[in-house]
């Protein structure tokens, strides 16, 4: 892996995605970059010194998250981490989704309020727009005072076809972060299946797709998203990954919303990958 994305407003939410990050970072290798983006009354960076004295509060405020930014990166530094800081300016009408094309970011780290206030988040609104449009992984994390890590990771599956290549990169993902995917199938009363069914959904999938021996659980639940969070606890999983559609008439595929709940709700890591990716976004890690 490359280089790590990490949006903060400096919020503890974010400072733990920072964390968790980290610990990425560390298995792989990869570089963080860190970024903040600070909303300005005009157009700043066409402004002259002269002129940007004209909005002290303004002045004062980016010389603070510079401040906080420098400090985060040489936090990370210190741990043998490479990592670079990113301050942009916006006027409002730029979203987060921008800046996902810069070079060589292979995943994302953000922070959640958790339950009932993930929409209410700093980040809010920017949150879920990089969950239903982002082609990259994105890892979303609650602020936490256990310790980091990531060795069982149940990734949610429904075995169709459309979700085989989002699949194999997720797949890669969880295990070159140091963890073991072990797949999950909920059955539901609307999409209700025969174990025997299900499994013979499995063989011929993971036959198309799979490179490695994962084992398949199937739980039977009211909705997919309650028949994760009970699993996922009841096992003593360390995060979940699960594959979204961005269209919702889509059947039987996971809409951006079972990730959003589960991100309300479960109390772990979600790793969350879009199924809409381009051609040149869907190579292998």
């Amino acid at each position: 892996m490359k280089k790590i994305l990490v949006p903060t407003d400096f919020s503890p939410y974010a400072d733990a995605a920072l964390e968790f990050a980290r610990t990425i970072a560390q298995k792989t290798q990869a570089e963080i970059l860190l970024m903040h983006v600070y909303l300005t009354p005009v157009n700043w960076s066409k402004l002259s010194i002269e002129q940007e004295k004209l909005f002290p509060d303004t002045r004062a405020a980016i010389k603070q998250a510079r401040i906080l930014l420098a400090d985060r990166v040489r936090d990370t530094t210190a741990q043998g981490i490479a990592a670079t800081d990113y301050l942009h300016f916006s006027d409002g009408k730029e979203q987060l989704i921008k800046f996902l094309g810069l070079d060589s970011i292979e995943m994302i780290v953000m922070g959640s309020h958790g339950k009932y206030g993930f929409k209410q988040h700093v980040l809010g609104s920017n949150t879920y727009t990089v969950l239903r449009k982002s082609h990259l992984p994105v890892l979303v994390v609650r602020e936490t005072h256990k310790a980091f890590q990531l060795k069982k990771v149940i990734l949610a599956t429904d075995f169709k076809i459309e979700s085989g290549r989002a699949f194999q990169k997720i797949s890669d993902m969880v295990r070159l972060i140091g963890a073991e995917p072990e797949l999950l199938y909920v059955n539901t009363p609307a999409d209700f299946l025969e174990n025997s069914q299900i499994m013979q959904l499995a063989d011929g999938f993971l036959a198309q797709f799979g490179s490695y021996t994962y084992p398949v659980h199937i739980y039977s639940a009211y909705k997919v998203e309650r028949g994760i969070i009970q699993f996922a606890q009841n096992t003593g999983a360390d995060a979940v990954a699960i594959i979204t559609h961005g269209r919702n008439d889509l059947q039987q595929l996971f809409s951006p919303s079972v990730t959003e709940n589960l991100i309300s709700y479960l109390d772990l890591p979600v790793l969350s990958l879009n199924i809409t990716l381009p051609e040149d976004k869907v190579s292998r890690i």
